[in-house]
């Protein structure tokens, strides 16, 4: 199975790195310093899990990268039109689409922006990493379990799912087929909302929110605010709050989004599909979501793209 990943970013070049170490036939796509870096010296690959080492790839261009049997679609939403466009060479009738762009809503967003005719080859999906960019080249994989986990939006088992999930199944990549993938998106919409809502929007770490009770308490009604959406919503939810706060609790001290990263460092940030997408749906369903509102309020006025 030929493999693109649309792009190599902090995501998608650290699964295509190991995908293309595993002997998968894999292409980055980049552009610029990166492309260049990628091209002269390989990917540099840190991980918590796995080490260091600089892993050979195939970069260049969706047109270099010509029609692919799946695409592992990896850009901020923010970046999806302009993605799907440049991505067209790289689309034939049977090409699988993975998304696992973060919120509820993104496959839907995707499959909008895609030529009709593609839209049925889209999966649901979502990846559950902490993974940046460290300059051209270069991706650190910080924390997380390195899981992809992705499915059918109706639901159930079949061939499509089953030929991705082994295609996937290599060293440094825990690849779910799931049943269940909408009840695992609002899962990790709560994670996500939290963590990256209270990173960003305090410039601290996990470690600092856990050590502030004020800023921990307001981390778990953002937290609840979601999933109180997700029951409105009509989505079996037991058991996943608590399956959230235990993951939380693992991760590392030191752990920031990378929306808390882009804050930081002063770029777009992915906040209308997140806290923004939080605020709209709860307005829809005649619910309130104060937490999630002040933190979109207070993250969109620092958006450059706002």
């Amino acid at each position: 199975m030929k493999i693109g990943i649309m792009a190599a970013g902090g995501v998608g070049a650290y699964y295509g790195g190991v995908l293309a170490e595993a002997g998968r036939d894999v292409w980055l796509v980049a552009r610029g310093p990166n492309l260049e870096a990628l091209q002269r010296e390989g990917l540099k690959i840190t991980s918590v899990g796995s080490g260091e080492r600089v892993v050979e790839v195939q970069a260049g261009s969706p047109a270099d990268a010509g029609v692919c049997d799946l695409i592992l679609f990896c850009v901020k939403r923010y970046a999806t039109e302009q993605a799907v466009q440049g991505m067209l060479p790289m689309l034939g009738p049977d090409t699988i689409i993975l998304t696992v762009q973060n919120g509820v809503d993104a496959t839907e967003r995707l499959q909008d922006e895609l030529p009709p005719e593609y839209r049925g080859n889209v999966l649901w999906g979502l990846t559950y990493i902490v993974s940046h960019t460290e300059g051209p080249g270069a991706v650190n994989q910080l924390d997380g379990p390195r899981q992809i986990v992705f499915g059918e939006g109706a639901g159930g088992d079949n061939e499509r799912g089953r030929s991705v999930q082994e295609a996937l199944d290599v060293e440094g990549i825990d690849s779910v087929f799931s049943e269940y993938v909408h009840r695992n998106l609002w899962n990790k919409f709560m994670f996500i909302n939290g963590l990256a809502g209270m990173t960003a929007v305090t410039h601290s770490t996990l470690g600092a929110l856990k050590s502030t009770p004020e800023a921990w308490a307001m981390l778990n009604r953002v937290v609840d605010e979601v999933e109180a959406l997700g029951r409105a919503s009509g989505i079996e939810l037991d058991g996943e709050r608590e399956n959230v706060m235990a993951y939380l609790g693992r991760l590392g001290p030191d752990t920031r989004s990378s929306l808390a990263v882009d804050t930081l460092q002063g770029n777009r940030l992915e906040v209308d599909s997140l806290h923004g997408t939080v605020g709209r749906i709860g307005r829809e369903l005649g619910i309130e979501t104060p937490a999630c509102d002040f933190i979109y309020a207070v993250l969109k006025a620092q958006d450059p793209g706002r």
